[in-house]
């Protein structure tokens, strides 16, 4: 895979995928609060819708109550038969208008214990004994008093069948006696709950009255009443509210159930349901979803637009700059990267140039180097014809000096011979040894020219004689006792003395000489600005280049007692880093 298709699924994982997951997140939290809270919402009014079904169905209850208190009511149930028909004819009207005066009631039958019925309107109904031989009435006499209700989906007996109504049932009892003197039943009408749900239903949502096995006891949409709710509400509690995103008529809705206080023969669980479509509740779910594919979309132009103006630059910077590394890998420094209008590209590729650039001018540096060390190993090899032909020489003037008993001669000879194999060896160290045999074979030579006017002497200590350390050192240092320390009536002394002093190596020239004049001796020292001899200076320089600032020599020197110089450098000869 390329760099620049790299980037670009780099940056749709890094955007994109975090973009749905949040959309998606964001999603499910507020679908959740809404669906909680909507259904906290509903609720309350199905509470509240309960409540006034009770208090509809409450004052039904209290209806019947006045009614079977009622005098009329009771002497029509304790005569046997009326005095006349006018008498019979009046507590019929009597009753009958007790029950227009009640807008809830659509129709009542009374049956007294001796079998004489009473009924408001002239549709069927069942007969004494069809009651008698009813479940209704087995529990009319089970409640003893209390109201038994029936559903629309269970009183067709007792209804006309023009439209759904409520059936309630109660045993009339003498307020004397308490014994069952009649019974009552009445007809309820049904759209008296059409108000109390007309006040809290918006469209399109549905509210509903049903029983465990999801019969619809009462829906605003009378049609609906004796229907199945189609859907399973087994796993909904009668004693506790629910709520469940489902599916409901071929979409998406939320329904919420709460149980309810109102009761009827054969359902004691009843339900109150109420079902929302999602869509119409989500809008604002809908807008969150619809703007997260909308930002989905505009981040993918992003990232379309981002690798078009952007990553193919960044990519062909790249590709160009690994091509030109490679050349450069192969030898070739004559590649130049081209200008990117990118500022940061531009400045790479530039450095990249300038780079180049100076690594071929190292390159020819480095060739000019070895070309110069080349002529130099050529010089030193040309250069060595020279001192063996020297060596040779001096070989050959020792033998005739030995030949013809000059002993002086072939002594200074033999030493001059020893002094310059050391002089003209190339190495900057030589061990410390070769370096006191150096400057005794120069003082053996001066010894004889000054017609043995000075002694020396030589002690250092044993393991210091292997020890390195930068060559022709003491003969300048010696050179400058012989030139300026003795005078020609005294017998000159010169002491050479080595010893370790912790890591370093101290090696001491003392003469009984005349000592240094005071200008000199401090500018030896570092203070004053006297011109000196080139030796002493020279010694000084080359030991501080070559070890450091923190070695060198010290003078020390008086008119009574000569002059001594010290001379610090590092053990084994290791540099300073100072």
């Amino acid at each position: 895979m390329s760099f620049r298709r790299k980037m670009l699924f780099a940056f749709l994982g890094f955007v994109l995928v975090p973009l749905l997951i949040l959309g998606g997140v964001s999603y499910q939290i507020s679908s959740s609060a809404l669906k909680k809270n909507i259904s906290e919402q509903t609720v309350q009014t199905l509470q509240a819708v309960d409540r006034n079904l009770m208090n509809e169905v409450s004052e039904v209850n209290s209806f019947s109550d006045y009614v079977m208190a009622t005098r009329t009511i009771q002497t029509f149930l304790e005569v046997n038969e009326p005095a006349s028909i006018i008498d019979f004819y009046n507590q019929q009207q009597s009753i009958a208008g007790m029950m227009y005066g009640n807008v809830r009631i659509d129709d009542f039958v009374i049956y007294s214990k001796n079998g004489r019925q009473l009924h408001l309107k002239n549709s069927p109904v069942p007969t004494f004994q069809g009651l008698l031989d009813s479940p209704f009435y087995v529990e009319m006499v089970a409640q003893g008093g209390r109201p038994v209700w029936l559903p629309p989906t269970e009183n067709r007996e007792w209804t006309s069948g023009e439209e759904p109504l409520l059936t309630q049932g109660r045993v009339i009892k003498d307020p004397q006696t308490l014994e069952n003197i009649g019974y009552l039943v009445m007809n309820m009408k049904i759209r008296l709950f059409d108000d109390i749900f007309d006040q809290v239903s918006m469209n399109p949502s549905q509210e509903f009255i049903v029983n465990q096995t999801g019969s619809i006891l009462y829906s605003a949409n009378h049609e609906k009443i004796g229907q199945e709710l189609a859907m399973d509400i087994s796993s909904f509690s009668s004693r506790e509210s629910r709520y469940v995103l489902t599916d409901w008529e071929g979409q998406k809705s939320l329904v919420t159930t709460i149980p309810s206080q109102f009761q009827t023969m054969g359902s004691e669980d009843l339900l109150l349901v109420s079902i929302k479509p999602w869509d119409v509740l989500a809008g604002d779910m809908i807008h969150i979803r619809n703007t997260t594919i909308f930002l989905s979309v505009a981040a993918i132009l992003i990232a379309l637009l981002f690798n078009i103006f952007y990553l193919r630059r960044i990519s062909q910077f790249i590709q160009e700059s690994l091509a030109s590394m490679k050349q450069v890998e192969q030898g070739s420094l004559q590649v130049r990267m081209k200008s990117f209008k990118l500022k940061e590209l531009k400045a790479i590729s530039t450095g990249f140039n300038h780079m180049i650039e100076r690594i071929r001018g190292l390159v020819e540096d480095v060739k000019k180097e070895q070309i110069d060390k080349r002529e130099a190993q050529f010089q030193v090899l040309q250069e060595q014809i020279n001192p063996h032909f020297l060596y040779n020489t001096l070989e050959s003037i020792n033998a005739l000096a030995a030949m013809n008993g000059q002993k002086e001669i072939s002594k200074i000879t033999i030493n001059l011979g020893k002094l310059l194999r050391i002089s003209i060896n190339g190495d900057y160290e030589v061990m410390v040894k070769d370096e006191l045999r150096h400057v005794v074979s120069y003082l053996e030579i001066q010894k004889i020219r000054y017609d043995h006017a000075f002694q020396f002497h030589v002690e250092i200590d044993e393991d210091l004689e292997k020890a390195y350390v930068l060559k022709l050192i003491l003969q300048p240092l010696v050179e400058n006792s012989l030139l300026h320390a003795f005078d020609s009536k005294d017998t000159g002394m010169i002491a050479i003395k080595g010893y370790r002093k912790g890591n370093d190596v101290v090696i001491q020239i003392e003469d009984n000489g005349n000592g240094m004049p005071l200008e000199i001796l401090e500018s030896l020292n570092g203070v004053g600005e006297a011109k000196l001899g080139h030796g002493i200076m020279n010694v000084q320089k080359r030991l501080q280049l070559y070890y450091g600032k923190a070695y060198g020599l010290i003078v020390c020197s008086d008119s009574l007692h000569g002059t001594i110089i010290k001379i610090k450098f590092p053990l084994k000869g290791e540099k300073d880093d100072v």
